[in-house]
């Protein structure tokens, strides 16, 4: 080892000799640069990594030292991307050089929108500062610098164990490696993400990361007291007006001084194929000096600007300019397409101008033949029209003209060939539909037809072919026990995934064992277009004689989804498009049979030119307590799909095992239907599928991830929603067992069971009306031990457990009271 620490520190010790030194105030103190991780790791979005663009960072910063201040010595633990240090290997040279400090250099990682900075120093589980203290003080001021060099929100400046939260007596931490183990003064900055668009394309710019680096050399001539040098920088974005995107290949004049932003050719194509997919508009002038500077941008496609900017002398002195382009306005999307049809008075024309449009020049001169009466419906800063159709005649060729006189807001002409060149006409040629003269049609249902062995409390799905019209659902849906033709209760929502409806009866109370059932769906139910189903629609099917018992909840996503890692955090996710893939809380959609207000919605857009696959990797992370399991048991989650026929998965982690390849998966789940559906993971009768592990569950089990992948035959895009992710054990209900389904015709009270208990029994009730109720127990002296329920209740049967943990063995009565109907029941406590 000393061999290597002999080679490394030739390489890496750089000192200054400079007698000229522009500031002074450092000698006789040095400082340990660590870009954090090596090569390309922790890649970001658009294929450019942490790691190269920290080490960038890091040399910046040793430069700026080394040129202006007489600082003794800056040691870097690495220098080029081919260099692989480990954590060990940096904390051990900087420990063994005695470096005065240690800085480590990173930035962050979540989902496309975060966007933070965040100083970490070091600190023990109780609170206190890491010995030798300072690492606060450097962080609080590094904090403010960085935050307003990069114009982000901050996190803060935090100790390590309180961000992390897992230090304790037995990990006193720090809890980070570098300033734990490190015998300095330290702290690690972290500085925007990496994942994020906007961010990832400003740090491949060269000078972007010399701003970051200004940023912690200002922090520390401040840590030391000592006085700020005239600062004479000048930086900014230049971006169109209009669409707020950075504009490549812009060149600003500045004091004699040139710089061009970035652009496909120059910097771009190492991170891309698409020459139209990166921007950052970023530049940056070094050098000014004091006053008003005049200052000149041109950029091809966009008018001039000429302007002055005041320089700064204390920070970056910022200059954020929007150019106006000159390109004439055309059409970018129109629907219908050429030569295409539309449903008059349901479907509106649609059109989509490249830029906003002065709404007076395109209404006065659009012409639509044969005439009809309109109205513009404007949207997105006037650079969408809806024109509407309801005075349109069906089955009818139609030609709509937009002039070449309308204009946009900046009164540039419209260009109607798309040449380049405004002033000529757009022409569309469509037709209408043929009047819709059929009824909507189920296309799917669930459980299918015939089924035995149903589940007995499930979630009925009716999936139409076309959008259906909500308010003739009322008392159409109807789930029917044949033998004595009783409504099963449940919760009727309606969906509309696709343009198509889906409507999910969530039944409330668990159906009875062995017994037929009838979906029937009565006359009367209308399209969007008016047209009605006029004949009853029924699917029978079977139930069995088994329950879903609960043995573990994982989660039930009513705390939120922040548990749960954004896709892009996962090194495992590839293949998406990352602004259309992100999870969020959803409070619209969720499942109403576990009684819950929430559930956690994913949506996803696959790259279909990704060369590596496609995977999501929805991951609930190892250090968010979550309950093990066997693979005795089954992994249950309620999933909304969306009918692309894209897959989904569980994935699951073996707790024993340290390799990264302890994962096991289930085997893919096609989503080829919409609306909610329980997919269960059986896991000692399904077996696995393939990812890194062995194929073999080796207990014990924790959740993972959720997975999802792409069909290259299917959408790209879409969305779907995942509720109580959960552990059951399947068991085979008795007949005393059973839970009366359908509506009483009179007030119910029966026996509770098990009977004698210990320590929990059941209660169930029927009530033919709504009503208040109140359920009581109470002993034999009188005195009321408990009060089950005290409220509004609607009219069916009910159960309710009770636990008699904490009182005594003995015999105890309960009492259903509503309205004026009061029945009890006595029940034995047997401990």
């Amino acid at each position: 080892m000393r061999v290597l620490y002999i080679l490394i520190i030739s390489l890496f010790v750089l000192t200054t000799t400079d007698s000229t030194a522009q500031v002074t105030g450092l000698s006789g103190w040095n400082i340990f640069v660590d870009p954090g991780h090596s090569g390309t790791e922790n890649m970001g979005i658009y294929n450019y990594s942490e790691a190269q663009k920290v080490l960038r960072v890091g040399l910046n910063l040793r430069d700026i030292l080394l040129e202006t201040t007489d600082i003794d010595t800056v040691y870097m633990s690495r220098t080029n991307d081919q260099q692989q240090v480990s954590l060990t290997q940096r904390t051990d040279l900087a420990n063994s050089l005695g470096a005065a400090w240690y800085h480590s250099i990173h930035s962050d990682a979540g989902g496309p929108t975060a966007n933070s900075t965040l100083l970490l120093w070091g600190q023990y589980y109780n609170g206190q500062e890491k010995i030798p203290n300072g690492g606060k003080a450097m962080s609080d001021i590094m904090v403010v610098f960085l935050t307003a060099g990069y114009r982000i929100p901050t996190r803060g400046s935090i100790g390590d164990c309180s961000f992390y939260g897992t230090c304790s007596s037995s990990f006193i931490g720090p809890y980070l490696h570098v300033n734990r183990e490190s015998n300095m003064p330290s702290e690690l900055s972290e500085a925007g993400f990496h994942t994020n668009p906007t961010q990832n394309q400003r740090n491949m710019n060269a000078k972007w990361k010399r701003l970051e680096a200004y940023t912690f050399y200002w922090t520390i001539l401040k840590y030391h007291g000592i006085v700020r040098p005239f600062v004479g920088i000048t930086t900014g974005i230049i971006s169109d007006i209009e669409s707020a995107l950075p504009i490549n290949g812009t060149i600003v004049s500045l004091n004699g001084q040139v710089d061009t932003t970035d652009t496909y050719e120059s910097l771009f194509n190492l991170y891309s194929s698409d020459p139209n997919q990166l921007r950052n508009g970023f530049y940056f002038f070094e050098d000014l000096p004091a006053g008003i500077l005049p200052i000149s941008i041109t950029a091809n496609g966009f008018d001039p600007y000429n302007g002055n900017v005041t320089i700064q002398d204390t920070f970056f002195t910022f200059k954020d300019i929007q150019l106006i382009s000159n390109v004439p306005p055309y059409i970018t999307s129109i629907s219908p397409e050429q030569n295409d049809s539309l449903y008059p008075g349901v479907e509106n024309i649609g059109i989509i101008f490249s830029r906003p449009m002065n709404r007076a020049s395109v209404e006065s001169t659009l012409v639509i033949s044969p005439p009809e009466s309109v109205n513009f419906i404007w949207s997105d800063g006037d650079r969408k029209a809806a024109i509407t159709t309801a005075s349109f005649n069906f089955n009818t060729n139609y030609q709509l003209t937009v002039s070449g006189n309308a204009m946009d807001k900046y009164n540039h002409l419209f260009d109607g060939d798309g040449n380049g060149v405004g002033g000529d006409d757009f022409v569309l040629n469509f037709k209408t539909k043929v009047q819709d003269f059929s009824a909507p049609v189920i296309v799917d249902v669930y459980p299918p037809l015939n089924e035995t062995g149903a589940e007995l409390k499930p979630i009925i799905n009716l999936s139409f072919n076309e959008k259906i019209n909500t308010s003739t659902l009322s008392g159409k849906v109807k789930l029917i026990r044949d033998s004595d033709q009783s409504n099963a209760a449940g919760i009727l929502k309606h969906y509309v995934v696709d343009e198509r409806s889906v409507v999910n009866m969530f039944v409330t109370n668990q159906l009875v064992i062995n017994e037929n059932y009838t979906i029937k769906l009565e006359p009367g139910i209308k399209d969007i277009f008016g047209n009605e189903i006029t004949n009853q629609f029924t699917s029978g099917f079977t139930t069995g004689d088994q329950e879903f018992t609960v043995v573990n909840s994982i989660d039930n996503f009513e705390t939120g989804v922040s548990n749960w890692w954004a896709p892009q955090q996962s090194g495992s996710t590839i293949g998406i498009i990352t602004e259309l893939t992100g999870r969020s809380s959803a409070t619209n959609i969720f499942n109403f049979i576990a009684g819950g207000s929430k559930s956690m919605k994913l949506t996803y857009g696959w790259d279909t030119n990704a060369t590596s696959g496609w995977l999501i990797r929805e991951h609930y992370p190892i250090t968010i307590s979550s309950p093990s399991f066997t693979s005795s048991y089954i992994l249950q989650t309620y999933l909304f799909g969306d009918g692309t026929g894209n897959k989904f998965r569980f994935a699951v982690r073996e707790i024993n095992g340290t390799s990264p390849t302890n994962l096991e998966v289930s085997p893919w789940y096609t989503m080829d239907w919409i609306g909610w559906k329980l997919i269960n993971w059986d896991m000692t009768n399904d077996g696995t599928g393939s990812w890194i592990g062995n194929g073999i569950l080796e207990d014990p089990l924790r959740i993972d991830s959720y997975q999802l992948t792409f069909e290259p035959s299917n959408n790209n895009t879409g969305e779907v929603y995942f509720d109580d992710l959960r552990v059951v054990n399947k068991t085979t209900v008795g007949v005393d067992n059973e839970i009366i389904s359908g509506f009483p015709s009179e007030y119910t009270l029966e026996q509770n069971y098990p009977n004698p208990f210990n320590p929990t029994t059941q209660i169930r009730f029927g009530i033919p009306e709504e009503g208040q109720v109140k359920l009581e127990v109470y002993n034999l002296l009188g005195q009321k031990i408990a009060t089950l329920i005290d409220e509004e209740m609607s009219s069916g049967y009910h159960s309710i457990d009770f636990n008699g943990k904490e009182i005594s063995s003995g015999v105890y009565v309960y009492t259903l009271s509503v309205k004026d109907f009061i029945t009890s029941r006595k029940m034995v406590l047997l401990k």
